[in-house]
């Protein structure tokens, strides 16, 4: 089984993305869900941090190679469902010309998202693809 350490973190201009393996994607998920308390988890290129607050999704990023997520479980929900749904789209999905990826960023008057969270972007691999770590 493919754990969540086949997930790979990378961030350019800005932009945060997260990807990996269906499975791979799925595993986080799982872990992300099962923590209340602070927790941290190692991926490929850095680590996934959250922390269950009171407030709206807050995605940030902490000394260039930890991705962090903050906020209460309904709107931290956001990113769990999300790693779900990407890895399910690319699974079902026979249209193979763009990899599954699903956009989670601030818009005015979103009060699920925190204003001050950063643009991140979840992409799946094809399930029968493999793909060179990065480094």
């Amino acid at each position: 089984m493919t754990d969540h350490r086949h997930c790979r973190f990378s961030a350019s201009d800005g932009v945060l993305e997260l990807a990996g393996p269906p499975a791979a994607l799925r595993s986080l998920s799982r872990i992300l869900r099962q923590h209340a308390e602070p927790c941290e988890v190692s991926i490929t290129g850095g680590s996934v941090a959250q922390q269950v607050t009171s407030g709206p999704l807050r995605v940030s990023l902490r000394d260039m190679t930890t991705l962090h997520f903050g906020g209460s479980p309904a709107h931290l929900d956001i990113i769990w469902d999300a790693l779900d749904d990407v890895a399910e789209d690319a699974e079902t999905t026979e249209k193979r010309r763009v990899n599954r990826h699903q956009h989670i960023e601030y818009y005015p008057g979103d009060t699920y998202r925190s204003p001050d969270s950063m643009p991140l972007i979840i992409v799946a691999d094809w399930p029968d693809e493999q793909v060179p770590p990065t480094h």
